[in-house]
């Protein structure tokens, strides 16, 4: 199915580390379908036809009878959501190549965002600068007052709550807001509702925080020079998933009311009956991302604009890497690769989809050390590495 796309995780792969890194956008989108999909790889969904195999003759007729016009249901089925998704396919490239599009409908960019990036980089900027560019930003507003409420920033046992912005931005400082600015931001650009995949904004985030803080724990460790650029290349490495998610759903939309119109028009019956009960297809996302995801991250950072915070630059050295199977010519991006890859395996650890030994071929195939890999295991993904002043 969906013959069209270049790579598939269909199937598997006979490289363990391969197929846990496809495994883990399969999560992305649905656990049950990293559950099923897993299954097949090891073949325990076998045990279906097993049962079946041990039915009464009678009923195994009548089962099987049932079972040949469900196939045949689905099989024609199969073949009109085929149709329908090649030409979502072909749409969502050419979208794709209009990075404007992307950044303005997709992956808005806010009003000075560029330059508040760039602003809080420099060790001289003051609060009266930062605070200049942050007026507007509501966004920023609201995740900077919520944090400074809560802990660790301040005992819940007491009844003390700080809603000045001036006064919010001098209490956490200057280095703690550059670690912030790109959550508060990354948590604004997740898609409201990714209906039917219902796991993928909680996920994404999830994992996005998490190759953030395990990109500057891997930076401090390699005594890189800015390891907050390494957070912030981890925390904005998955805006292609993100933007893709919100494309497909869109142009889901789009083509199935043009496909059901002309069915009407062509008085096709059964062919509208199928066209209107079809969903968006986990399949196809899935292989959308693996094919684009990457690009399409390097796209949204390339036309920020950052003079002092080179994202793109090293978003790029990271997807070509990807691509072509090389060296990392930059190291940030091997950074976050290795964040990606522990961050992934982690996650899908956690819910039981990976084995240790699956494991290791990935963080190997990384260069992860084991001592990498233990100081890792301490650290928690979920809060970024801020530090309270006293």
């Amino acid at each position: 199915m969906f013959h069209f796309f270049a790579g598939t995780t269909e199937g598997g792969s006979n490289d363990p580390a391969l197929r846990l890194e496809k495994r883990f956008i399969n999560y992305l989108i649905s656990f049950p379908f990293a559950r099923k999909t897993r299954s097949k790889e090891d073949g325990t969904d076998d045990e279906e036809h097993e049962q079946r195999r041990k039915l009464l003759e009678v009923e195994r007729l009548n089962y099987e009878e049932r079972d040949r016009k469900a196939q045949a249901r689905q099989r024609y089925a199969d073949r009109i959501s085929d149709e329908l998704h090649e030409e979502i396919y072909h749409r969502a490239l050419k979208t794709i190549e209009d990075g404007d599009y992307i950044r303005e409908r997709l992956i808005p960019l806010p009003e000075k965002l560029p330059e508040l990036l760039d602003t809080l980089s420099m060790k001289a900027a003051s609060m009266r600068r930062i605070e200049s560019v942050v007026q507007g930003m509501d966004w920023f507003h609201t995740g900077l007052i919520r944090t400074v409420n809560q802990p660790p920033f301040i005992d819940r046992n007491k009844q003390v709550k700080i809603d000045n912005l001036r006064v919010a931005m001098s209490f956490v400082g200057t280095e703690n807001l550059r670690l912030l600015a790109p959550a508060y931001i990354m948590q604004n650009w997740l898609p409201p509702a990714t209906q039917p995949f219902t796991l993928f904004r909680r996920k994404i985030w999830e994992h996005s925080l998490g190759t953030a803080i395990a990109a500057h724990n891997i930076a401090v460790e390699r005594n890189l020079r800015d390891p907050v650029l390494a957070y912030t290349i981890g925390m904005f490495h998955e805006l292609g998933k993100i933007a893709l998610t919100k494309l497909y759903l869109r142009l889901f939309d789009d083509v199935q009311r043009e496909f059901a119109m002309q069915s009407v028009n062509d008085k096709s019956p059964e062919r509208h009956n199928t066209i209107v009960t079809l969903t968006p297809d986990e399949r196809f996302l899935r292989d959308l991302m693996l094919e684009k995801d990457k690009d399409v991250s390097y796209l949204v950072a390339e036309g920020w604009g950052l003079k002092r915070v080179p994202v793109s630059k090293h978003l790029l050295a990271f997807t070509q890497s990807k691509t072509k199977d090389k060296g990392y010519e930059s190291e940030y991006a091997e950074a976050l690769a290795q964040a990606n890859a522990y961050c992934e395996f982690r996650m899908l650890r956690e819910v039981d989809l990976a084995s240790l030994e699956e494991g290791k071929h990935l963080l190997n195939k990384h260069s992860i050390t084991s001592e990498t890999v233990a100081r890792l295991h301490n650290v928690s993904l979920k809060r970024p590495p801020i530090v309270v002043p006293e």
